[in-house]
Formats: C-alpha cells, structure tokens, sequence
C-alpha cells in the first residue's frame, strides 16, 4: 500500500505572520496550490491557498503586501499522518475539495501531498510499486 510518506513534497510552511506576497512566492516556489501555516513548534495551525489570498484581496479590498497567513488562512485544517494510505487521502481531497493536505508525525509539519502527487501515482503506479505493502 502507498502511503503518505512515500508521495509527499518536503516540508514547506509559512508563519502566521507571513506576509501575502512572501506565501505567494513560497507557493509558486514549491509548486503547490496551497501552503500550511506552522507555529513556532512546526505544528500546523492553519492552511492558505492561492483562492484563499484571491478571494482576500478582491472582496476585502486589501492589498497583497498589507494581508498577513493567519488573517486568510483556513483555521481548521484536515491533516493526514505519514501513514495515511494514498486511497485515503485521495477520499480526503475529494470529500472536502481541498487540493493539498499537510502531512504530520505527531503533530509536527514534516509535508506535503498536493491532488498532483496523488495523481501522478494513479498514472505512473510502476514508479511507486517498491513502495507497496
């Protein structure tokens, strides 16, 4: 069985006290549509993604440099463990129409699965078959 810990993207976070532009540029950077927000023990307390900073900055009228992660983060984020089986976590995505899940020990941030790793492993199932249980 694949599980998260198999598929997922290093860890990439924000703080809460991250500025708009700054998340965005993390973002595009990791390649993912969406990006947790950690405290200062890397435990995840929040979620932005890009429609998150849109729908921010045209409804509120606030501009990108003057919005912060944790005024536009989703504060009840779902997390999957490492273990999570790659069915699981595609049920997650779809059940609740999120495109990036943050994936934990414990409670502590160690990544990432976004729709395109789980995707990807639906389409080239060959690469990930060392990894089946």
């Amino acid at each position: 069985m694949i599980r998260a810990k198999y598929i997922m993207c290093k860890r990439t976070a924000v703080a809460k006290n991250t500025a708009g532009r700054e998340v965005v540029y993390k973002m595009m950077a990791s390649g993912c549509p969406g990006i947790p927000v950690v405290d200062e023990q890397s435990n995840v307390i929040g979620i932005v993604s890009m429609c998150d900073i849109l729908k921010t900055a045209k409804e509120k009228g606030r501009e990108i440099e003057k919005i912060t992660a944790e005024q536009i983060m989703s504060r009840t984020p779902i997390t999957a463990d490492i273990e999570t089986s790659l069915d699981d976590l595609a049920k997650i995505m779809v059940e609740n129409n999120y495109s990036v899940i943050p994936i934990v020990k414990g409670k502590k941030l160690v990544g990432i699965v976004s729709a395109r790793e789980i995707i990807d492993t639906y389409v080239e199932p060959h690469l990930f078959s060392a990894f089946e249980e």
